[in-house]
C-alpha cells in the first residue's frame, strides 16, 4: 500500500470485530480494538494518560502548531494523531509504522475523517515488532519530500533500535526537516553514575540496568532480546546528531527510569534536535 490516504476495506480487518481480542477501548470519538492497542507497549488503561503526557511534553519541548507539517516514527495505532487531528487545521500529519495493522486501522479510521492525515507501513525487518520484515532498517526511505516537515517525534523509538540504524534515522530526519524544524526523541542515555543508581533501583519501570556492553558507548539490558532496550552514552550518539547535520536545540531532557536525577524531564531520556 504505497499511497498513504489508500483506505484499507472493512472486510480485509474484520477480525478486529470478532469479538476474541479482548473488545474496545474509547478514546477521541474512536472504538480501538484492545488487541491493537497492546501492540503498543501498554494498554488501555493507561491509554489516556500517555497520550496526555506526550502532548504536554511536545507543546512544552517543541511546541505544535496548526500550520505545521509534522512526522511521527512509531505511530502505533495513532495515539498521538488522535488528539493531533484537533490541533492541525491547516497543517498535515504523516504517521509510519512497521506494525501493519495498525497502519490499515488508522488509514481506515483516521484517514477517513481527516484528510490531512496519512499513514505508511514500513516492512522492516525487526527482531522484536516485525520479525517476518523484509526491508533492513537502512533502506527505508520516510515518506516526506525533502525540507517539507515542520516537527518530527519518536517515543520509544530509539529506545529499540542500534546506533547504526539511529544514524540512519537522524539522517532522514535531516534530510526532511525544513531549516529551522524540530525533533523530540526520547531515547536512554548513561553514564556510570546514571548505571550505578539504576543497578540500585531494582523497581524502576522495566527493570532497565542496562549491564551488557555491546560495543563501546551501548549496552542493552537483556542478551536475550537485545533490541528491548538500548542505551547508550552522549559520547556515542552525539557524532551521529552532528553527522546527520542536526544540532541540539537544548541539552537533553532526563529521564527518570534511573531514578538517578532527583527532578527528572520525562519518563526516558529525550533529544531535542533542531536543523
Amino acid at each position: 500500500m504505497s499511497d498513504g490516504q489508500e483506505m484499507t476495506s472493512k472486510e480485509t480487518i474484520q477480525h478486529w470485530w470478532d469479538g476474541d481480542l479482548d473488545g474496545f477501548h474509547e478514546f477521541e470519538d474512536y472504538r480501538i480494538p484492545v488487541a491493537l492497542i497492546m501492540k503498543t507497549g501498554a494498554g488501555p488503561t493507561v491509554f489516556e494518560q500517555i497520550a496526555q503526557g506526550h502532548k504536554i511534553a511536545l507543546e512544552k519541548w517543541i511546541g505544535i502548531e496548526p500550520h505545521h507539517d509534522v512526522f511521527e516514527i512509531g505511530c502505533g495505532i495513532g495515539r498521538d494523531a488522535m488528539w493531533l487531528s484537533k490541533v492541525l487545521t491547516s497543517g498535515s500529519y504523516t504517521g509510519v509504522d512497521i506494525i501493519a495493522d495498525s497502519i490499515d486501522w488508522c488509514r481506515l479510521n483516521i484517514s477517513k475523517k481527516h484528510s490531512n492525515f496519512s499513514f505508511f507501513h514500513f516492512d522492516v525487518a525487526d527482531s522484536l515488532h516485525n520479525p517476518n520484515g523484509k526491508m533492513p532498517v537502512d533502506c527505508f526511505r520516510f515518506p516526506r519530500p525533502d525540507n517539507s516537515v515542520d516537527r518530527i517525534f519518536a517515543f520509544s523509538v530509539f529506545t529499540h533500535m542500534y546506533a547504526d540504524q539511529i544514524e540512519h534515522y537522524l539522517a532522514e530526519c535531516a534530510r526532511i526537516l525544513r531549516p529551522g524544524g524540530r525533533a523530540f526523541l526520547t531515547i536512554f542515555l548513561y553514564n556510570d553514575a546514571v548505571l550505578e543508581s539504576a543497578a540500585r533501583h531494582a523497581n524502576t519501570v522495566f527493570d532497565l540496568k542496562f549491564e551488557t556492553e555491546i560495543e563501546p558507548g551501548c549496552r542493552i539490558n537483556n542478551p536475550a532480546e537485545p533490541l528491548g532496550a538500548i542505551a547508550f552514552t552522549f559520547d556515542r550518539i552525539d557524532p551521529l546528531i552532528a553527522k546527520a547535520g542536526l544540532k541540539h536545540a537544548r541539552a537533553p531532557l532526563h529521564g527518570l527510569w534511573s531514578g538517578h536525577y532527583s527532578d527528572p524531564d520525562d519518563g526516558q531520556d529525550v533529544l531535542l534536535l533542531e536543523k
